[in-house]
């Protein structure tokens, strides 16, 4: 006989509601046993008995096998496990401090704790980005968001500068990502308190995925714009009164790079322990899926290219790294 699930409190906070309500749409299809479940999803029993045990959303794909072989709606569950993921990830409101009036206020100017955030950013990538080239594949403890409540040195600047410039901060100055979409780069890129979601990956990506061109379409992969989305999976990363209806191509960088980033940082929590580079498990879980990621199989193999080139472009946009070397001109044929 299985084990007899932990009881769950629905209001103890939105992962346990989740939790919660997917356990009801099981009782609902008859209480079929987990090993049932199994046979049905393609997935272990273990697998799915964790997605509804309340410690942490399950992936994509394991949510979208539970929820089929329960007879519900595998798109209703994927826009909830994205709004629950976005409630679970918030900032915590933390009350404003009560500071005496000064007699005559001076405007703040940089302070010292704002200039070590930002070189923190830039320490923390050139580390990661070492380690990888140097080939380091063990398991990390990336910093998830709700995990521990750790928030990257760029959302804490974010959460001051809604609207960060780009000052040379986030992204080399004088590398070849076009001026007219920096400012969505960096907003896309430190809006996320996830460590790993910064600017210098969202610009790699792009890079990679489109060459930075908006007027990408393929229509082969049903993948469109500058970070070839497929229309049915931006639809859950674009603002929430745009969510109901499936978008149609062409998209604007003005919605599409945002929702890169909105889209990394949704995966990030399900990537959590993989071994690998945290910010590369992130670009290929958005070119294949996380179970992907997640399982470090052979079809892995097929997108290794793809992560050389992001990891080439992250070495080439990171701030005060030296410029790519210039490419010798083809000798004459």
């Amino acid at each position: 006989m299985g084990r007899r699930e932990q009881p769950l409190d629905p209001d103890r906070g939105p992962l346990a509601r989740f939790a919660h309500d997917l356990r009801e749409l099981r009782r609902q299809a008859g209480s079929p046993p987990y090993r049932q479940l199994a046979a049905r999803a393609h997935y272990s029993a273990s697998t799915l008995a964790e997605a509804a045990a309340g410690h942490r959303l399950p992936s994509a794909a394991v949510l979208a096998a539970f929820v089929n072989a329960c007879g519900g709606d595998p798109e209703e569950w994927e826009r909830r496990r994205i709004d629950t993921h976005r409630l679970v990830t918030a900032p915590a409101q933390a009350p404003a401090p009560v500071v005496p009036a000064l007699p005559s206020p001076v405007p703040p100017g940089p302070t010292a704790r704002r200039r070590r955030a930002a070189g923190l950013v830039l320490l923390a990538g050139l580390l990661t980005l070492g380690a990888f080239a140097a080939g380091d594949t063990s398991p990390r403890n990336a910093a998830a968001p709700g995990s521990d409540g750790t928030r990257s040195a760029a959302a804490d600047l974010a959460a001051t500068d809604p609207r960060l410039p780009d000052d040379g901060r986030w992204l080399r100055a004088d590398s070849d990502v076009p001026e007219r979409y920096r400012a969505l780069i960096v907003e896309a890129g430190t809006t996320c308190h996830v460590p790993q979601v910064t600017p210098v990956l969202v610009a790699a990506m792009l890079r990679v995925e489109s060459g930075f061109d908006p007027g990408l379409s393929d229509p082969a992969k049903d993948e469109y714009g500058i970070a070839r989305w497929t229309p049915r999976v931006l639809r859950y990363y674009l603002p929430p009164d745009r969510q109901h209806t499936v978008p149609k191509p062409p998209f604007t960088p003005e919605d599409s790079i945002p929702a890169m980033g909105r889209m990394l940082c949704a995966l990030a929590p399900e990537l959590e322990g993989v071994p690998g580079d945290p910010a590369l498990n992130l670009a290929a879980a958005y070119r294949t899926a996380t179970w992907i990621v997640q399982r470090q199989g052979p079809e892995l193999d097929r997108v290794r290219p793809y992560l050389e080139q992001v990891r080439t472009a992250m070495l080439d946009y990171a701030p005060g790294s030296p410029p790519p070397p210039a490419v010798a001109a083809p000798g004459g044929r």
